[in-house]
């Protein structure tokens, strides 16, 4: 079984521009929500998602081969180039979410309030490695992130949790992480890495095993339940 492992590592650094950073990719999702609202007759016709991501980049960026529709590349100019597929994926999957929930509240006799297409987000940016992140090779508690520091896009050296660092080479040394993601908790900012490890699952038999479902919520985060395979509950846990 493929399981995926997650830890938060806390930026030291602050005087940093990540509000900055922030605030230019949550714009550039905003904007291609409304874009992609506005093509999705177009979009929604091609099932292969590779070929409708294609399409949805072809409508905002121009190359050598490709007139862009849209002006986002003016918009939003030197913006790396990985970044801005992340902000693509980010609002396509809000636009067909949206699309879906009308969709299915059309079939429901439009009970309930209508669902809204909110432009406004909390898309938080992937820093995908060697171009939008790399190690530091000078301090060993730091890296490198490529920010936008209100102008352009540029390196800056941040300083990492010693704690957190000595956890992820004390139990992940040797084991790639995925690129890491930018998360905000308690007014901090941290840089979430995750690891895929194949594991083994138990030779019990299924009538002899205790399991745990984790039912993720709405008005809660999750609800863990304990049970055995005959569906007697032993214990459940509700986290908020």
């Amino acid at each position: 079984m493929r399981t995926v492992s997650s830890y938060g590592v806390e930026l030291r650094k602050q005087n940093i521009p990540i509000r900055q950073t922030l605030d230019i990719y949550r714009s550039a999702v905003s904007c291609l929500i409304e874009i992609y609202s506005q093509a999705w007759d177009e979009l929604a016709v091609i099932t292969e998602s590779k070929k409708r991501f294609n399409t949805a980049e072809h409508l905002v960026h121009t190359t050598k081969k490709n007139q862009a529709r849209f002006d986002f590349d003016l918009r939003f100019p030197k913006m790396p180039s990985y970044l801005r597929r992340a902000a693509i994926q980010h609002a396509l999957g809000s636009v067909s979410s949206y699309k879906t929930r009308l969709e299915l509240w059309k079939k429901m006799d439009k009970k309930g309030g209508t669902p809204k297409l909110v432009c406004g987000n909390h898309a938080m940016p992937v820093f995908y490695r060697d171009v939008m992140y790399r190690e530091d090779t000078e301090e060993k508690d730091g890296a490198c992130l490529k920010l936008y520091d209100g102008h352009d896009w540029k390196w800056f050296r941040v300083s990492l949790s010693h704690t957190d660092m000595e956890y992820l080479r004390k139990y992940w040394a040797g084991k790639r992480a995925a690129a890491p993601v930018l998360e905000k908790r308690h007014r901090k900012y941290f840089l979430r890495f995750s690891y895929t490890e194949e594991v083994p699952l138990t030779k019990t038999p299924v009538k002899g095993q205790i399991i745990c479902s984790v039912d993720l919520g709405i008005n809660t985060d999750a609800v863990c339940t304990i049970m055995r395979s005959d569906g007697t509950v032993l214990g459940r846990k509700f986290i908020d």
